[in-house]
């Protein structure tokens, strides 16, 4: 069951998924067809950040939006929990609620506290334990 809390730490940051880069592509097929692309364009695409793109602050406590999604421990996703955005979850406990930052899997008398590491990444720690990374998966 211990394995499960840090895993439930990740999932409470997944809500933000990689974001498609169709629009990207079709921008750039609709340049090169017209003959109007700019250099500047492409690099300004390529520098943006992923933590600014999600709104994740990395040392901030995580929202509800941003814990959506699939989280591992250690980056190991074989056991990922998903947490979904109705507050139902894919792991050792069927619910989840997320306050300041604060982890609270409906069955599991522990709360988790929660910290942003970047916009993959989480720290988890249960009281004074050892904190551990969770992994965006």
């Amino acid at each position: 069951m211990k394995r499960y809390h840090g895993l439930a730490a990740i999932a409470a940051f997944s809500l933000i998924a990689c974001k498609s880069e169709s629009t990207e592509a079709a921008s750039g097929e609709t340049a090169a067809a017209t003959g109007t692309a700019t250099a500047s364009a492409a690099p300004a695409q390529a520098t943006a950040s992923p933590v600014a793109m999600t709104g994740a602050t990395p040392g901030a406590k995580p929202t509800r939006d941003f814990m959506v999604g699939k989280w591992g421990e250690e980056g190991d996703c074989a056991l990922a929990i998903e947490f979904k955005a109705d507050g139902t979850m894919v792991g050792p406990f069927e619910r989840w609620n997320l306050a300041d930052g604060m982890l609270k899997m409906v069955g599991n008398p522990q709360k988790i506290a929660l910290i942003i590491v970047d916009d993959k990444t989480m720290e988890s720690q249960i009281g004074n334990d050892p904190k551990h990374k969770l992994t965006r998966c």
